[in-house]
Formats: C-alpha cells, sequence, structure tokens
C-alpha cells in the first residue's frame, strides 16, 4: 500500500478505507525458561483481535467536532514547584501507552492516534528524553526523578536495569494509595525475570520477560505465570488485545484505574538478524507487509546524515564509518509498518474506552522512552545527546484538555510521574525532579527558558563516575562534557539545528559556555526542587 493510500499528511489526516480494512483482520536480554515450583508455563495463541468496533464512529465524530559572564551564571531563584494546581476531573482513569525508540517525526505515520488522541487533546512539540536509553527511560517514568536518584543508569547493571530500580517507592503504590486500580501489559526494565515475582503496586502484572524485543514467540509473566505465545501471535496485537480487555475489566468496577500499555514498535529484533544489539529491522504484521514501502526516509537528506566534517565531535564520532543509505531506508520501511499496528492498537484501547462508557473519565498519554538516529553524524541508534535521540512525541487527551491545540513549553519525561500524581491526588513517595505538565495541558501558560539535565551512564567501576556523558540542554544550547575521553560540545541550536557546528571552542561562546557549565554543576547532583532550578540569564554570544 503506498503513501497516497494510507493516507497520512503533515497537515491533515484523512479517515480512508485503510482504516476500515485495517479494523476488519485481525490487528488489533535472553534468558533461559526455567519452571519453579511457584511458576507454571502454557501456551498461547492469540487470535482476537482488539476491540475496534467503534473506531471508525469515533475518528467520524472527531473529523465531525473537528469541522555577562561568571556573575550571569548564578542560579536563579524560586524554583517552579513540582504541580501545576490545576484540577482535571476528580481523580480522572489514566491510561499511559508508550512506544519504544520512535522518534517524533515517525508520528506523522500514526494517523489514527493523532486524530484521536490529538485533535482531541494537546500535542506538545517538545518533549525530551532527557536519558535517551529504555530502562532509565521507564524508571523516569515510575519515579519522576532523574538517574543519580532513581538508581537507573544504564539497562544493566552494576548501576542500572532492574536490579538498580527500588519499585517500593515507585507510581503505581501512590496511586494504589489514592484508591486507584493498576496494570501493566508490556515491555517493563531490562533484567526483570519471573523470579523477581510481582513488582509492588500492580494489581494486574503482566510484563515480558526474556528476549525483550522479541515481536514473535515471545514469554509473558502473566500474574504469576509464565505464558510462552506462539509464531502466529504478534507482540502488538496480544498487548492490544490485553489492554482493552483490561480497560473492560476496570471500567466495570467503577473504581479510578491506571494502565500502563507498554509496547516495544518501532524498536529492532534479534529475531532472524544478527546484530547482538538487537537493531535489526522490526517484523511487522502479516498485514501490513506491503504498508508504505514508498516513504523516504527523512534523514538521508539531512545536512547531518552521514556528516562529513565530524574533527569537532568526540573522538569515537570521528572515527565512524559512512552509513549505507539503504540499509537505512530498510530500517525506517520495516519501523513505520510496526507503528501501523502500534496505530491500531491505540485505536482500540480508546474504542474499548468508549465502549465501556468511561472516555470522557480518562486522561490518556502517548509517548515513547527516546527517540533515534539513522545516520545523523554517521551515528545509528540511541544514547547520544544529539536531538534526534532526545525528542520524541507526546499527545495527550482527557478532560478539561482543550482539543486539537499545540503546547511549545518543553517538558520531559520526569515529568510523567507528576502528571499522573496530580491527576489521581496521590502522593509521591520519592522527592520529585520533575514538574508536572498538567497545567500546561489545559493552558497554553508561560514558560521561563527551561533546562533539563540530559544525561547516559556507564558501567564504569566508580559509582561517582560511571556517565558516558553529562550535559544541559535549553531552549537554545545543548552543552555536553564526554566523560571518558575528556571532550566538550557546545550547540546554538537556534543558528546551527542540525548540531553540525560545535562552538564549545569559539570565543564568541566563551562566556555562554561558562554560565551553561556552572549550570550543568548545580544540576549533575540535583534532587527535588534542585533539579528545577532555573536557567541563569545568559549573555549573547559575542560578549566578552
Amino acid at each position: 500500500m503506498t503513501r497516497e493510500a494510507y493516507g497520512a499528511s503533515a497537515d491533515s489526516i484523512e479517515v480512508d478505507a485503510h482504516f476500515g480494512i485495517a479494523s476488519s483482520t485481525k490487528p488489533c536480554c535472553g534468558k533461559a525458561i526455567m519452571a519453579t515450583d511457584h511458576v507454571r508455563v502454557r501456551v498461547r495463541d492469540v487470535s482476537r483481535p482488539p476491540a475496534l468496533a467503534v473506531t471508525l464512529l469515533l475518528l467520524a465524530g472527531v473529523v465531525l467536532a473537528g469541522c555577562s559572564g561568571k556573575e550571569a551564571a548564578a542560579p536563579a531563584a524560586s524554583p517552579p514547584p513540582a504541580t501545576s494546581g490545576v484540577r482535571v476531573g476528580d481523580q480522572p482513569n489514566i491510561v499511559l501507552i508508550t512506544s519504544d525508540d520512535q522518534t517524533k517525526p515517525e508520528l506523522k505515520w500514526m494517523p489514527q492516534t493523532r486524530q484521536l488522541l490529538g485533535r482531541t487533546g494537546v500535542t506538545f512539540n517538545n518533549m525530551i528524553a532527557p536519558h535517551p536509553n529504555c530502562c532509565p527511560a521507564r524508571a523516569q517514568i515510575l519515579s519522576g526523578e532523574y538517574a543519580q536518584n532513581n538508581g537507573v543508569r544504564t539497562n544493566s547493571p552494576p548501576w542500572g536495569g532492574h536490579e538498580g530500580f527500588d519499585p517500593d517507592t515507585a507510581l503505581p503504590l501512590w496511586l494504589q494509595e489514592a484508591g486507584y486500580r493498576t496494570g501493566f501489559i508490556g515491555k517493563y526494565m531490562h533484567g526483570y525475570d519471573q523470579d523477581d515475582g510481582i513488582e509492588p503496586g500492580w494489581d494486574e502484572w503482566k510484563p515480558i520477560v526474556g528476549t525483550l524485543s522479541d515481536y514473535r514467540s515471545f514469554l509473558q509473566y502473566d500474574n504469576g505465570q509464565l505464558v510462552q505465545f506462539t509464531e502466529s501471535d504478534y507482540y502488538t496485537d496480544v498487548v492490544a488485545q490485553q489492554s482493552t480487555d483490561l480497560v473492560t475489566q476496570f471500567s466495570s468496577t467503577g473504581q479510578p484505574f491506571f494502565l500502563w500499555s507498554s509496547f516495544i514498535a518501532p524498536h529492532g529484533t534479534c529475531q532472524g538478524n544478527s546484530e547482538t544489539d538487537c537493531s535489526g529491522p522490526p517484523p511487522a504484521a502479516d498485514r501490513h507487509a506491503g504498508l508504505l514501502g514508498d516513504v523516504v526516509l527523512p534523514s538521508l537528506s539531512a545536512p547531518s546524515f552521514n556528516e562529513a566534517d565530524r574533527g569537532d565531535k568526540p573522538r569515537d564520532v570521528q572515527e565512524l564509518p559512512e552509513v549505507v543509505p539503504a540499509e537505512q531506508q530498510t530500517i525506517y520501511t520495516a519501523r513505520l509498518r510496526t507503528l501501523a499496528a502500534l496505530d491500531e492498537a491505540v485505536a482500540g484501547i480508546v474504542s474499548a474506552l468508549d465502549a465501556a462508557g468511561t472516555l470522557d473519565d480518562t486522561v490518556i498519554l502517548f509517548t515513547s522512552d527516546n527517540g533515534y538516529l539513522f545516520g545523523e553524524h554517521r551515528l545509528v541508534g540511541k544514547n547520544v545527546p544529539y536531538e534526534e535521540s532526545l525528542r520524541v512525541p507526546l499527545v495527550m487527551r482527557g478532560p478539561e484538555i482543550p482539543a486539537g491545540e499545540r503546547r511549545k513549553q518543553i517538558v520531559s519525561m520526569t515529568d510523567l510521574a507528576p502528571t499522573i500524581a496530580e491527576l489521581a491526588k496521590a502522593e509521591p513517595m520519592v522527592e520529585i525532579d520533575g514538574r508536572s505538565l498538567l497545567g500546561y495541558a489545559v493552558e497554553d501558560r508561560r514558560q521561563r527558558d527551561r533546562g533539563l539535565l540530559i544525561q547516559a551512564g556507564s558501567k564504569g567501576k566508580d559509582k561517582a563516575t560511571a556517565w558516558k556523558w553529562r550535559g544541559v540542554r535549553t531552549k537554545r544550547y545543548t552543552l555536553v562534557r564526554w566523560q571518558r575521553p575528556r571532550f566538550v560540545e557546545l550547540y546554538d541550536r537556534t543558528t546551527d539545528p542540525y548540531q553540525l557546528t560545535n562552538v564549545a571552542l569559539d570565543p564568541d561562546y566563551r562566556q555562554v559556555r561558562r554560565a551553561l557549565a556552572d549550570y550543568l554543576d548545580v544540576l549533575e547532583d540535583c534532587a527535588g526542587p534542585k533539579c528545577r532550578t532555573l536557567v541563569p540569564k545568559l549573555p549573547e554570544p559575542g560578549v566578552r
């Protein structure tokens, strides 16, 4: 199917034959399996599609409804509060839907999601994943804290993975204390397995275990029971169906609920690929095998693609070979096809809420854990301080949230937990580093320049120095300090949006660099309100 038939465009979304076809068909790191005396294994073949029966009616309804130096570097006082003081419903239901490795521009190819969430809610254009890696991002979602406080710097020990996280103070427990039923389905944290048991705070617990990037023949720990799915089961469809079932179940109780549906699309896979980092082209659902084959990877025309002059980049980047464009195009096409199933899954969850009569009392958020590079600066992947890795989609709908509006304010992965807590009138059990974005969702409030601590951990022996890089991102600048070897990058994204020219050694930016370095010193060991210290007044370039 071509992009024209698919009906996706930058400025409008049309309900076309694709969705009728899709909704009438079946839609919507490795560990050995060991049976124990408290775990049973069963094989299951899932054939039921997600509840999409009223999706077209919902879509149609939406269409009708929408027809000077050191002194300047001192930190600002009075950090903003962690909550917004906005009231949205009376403890609404909350559904969080996450994708994996999805870039902000790729949301374009999820028209139902944009229609059902963006057109009826708010789209945040500056959502940042400040720790752009799978496990650290999920720890931020569950805690509202940066990695130096939640314990998860990497995907695995000694300074990360499930082992580094404390689930006894996490978000679901706050919500249970506030009277919510809670459910989790899908990708959780690297290193978690059935031997860890059901995590505290979850009434329904259905994480995937084993290899977390398997789209077929995967293993799930379903409320204390191991379930082996088969080659005929497609991950996105299974999580979608379980999510709609849980929406129906929770909606029948009259008790507010929180559901986190955690998908792996469009993350790469190890299945059928030789890449040890599970970055091979992800498999599409059979019904989407020929979809969107004519969509060209936008990165191929970016000035940063296969960047020639990398002498001002870190040594590892300087040594990178050219990326093969055709390989990246193949991966991109495969990713878009997996997003087609995820798009159907989002529509199915919305349909289930509508059928249960709880849609109008539910806040839905859709985002991704981190972005992805397809050859920009000759990099492929994530976990780097460049914009393609940091920027992710965020759309949000719910009671009191205006329809069809966009926000320019800078928001962060660390903001999700305090936002959810404020919606639920829940009391966090940790000191929050982020702040609720609810006020920005309800009203287009003015925001002062916001600085975010951006970082990536390493497996170094010394915890104090076990960082790959740490930096700060403001509205205009990105300053990064690489640890080994030591190297500094500074980009003025206003004049250099593709981050091609490192101005760290440019005399015109000397005072800017000093001010940002002092600001980063404040954030690197921050906790709670200190993490919300405002960006200092920065000198203009050229001031010496």
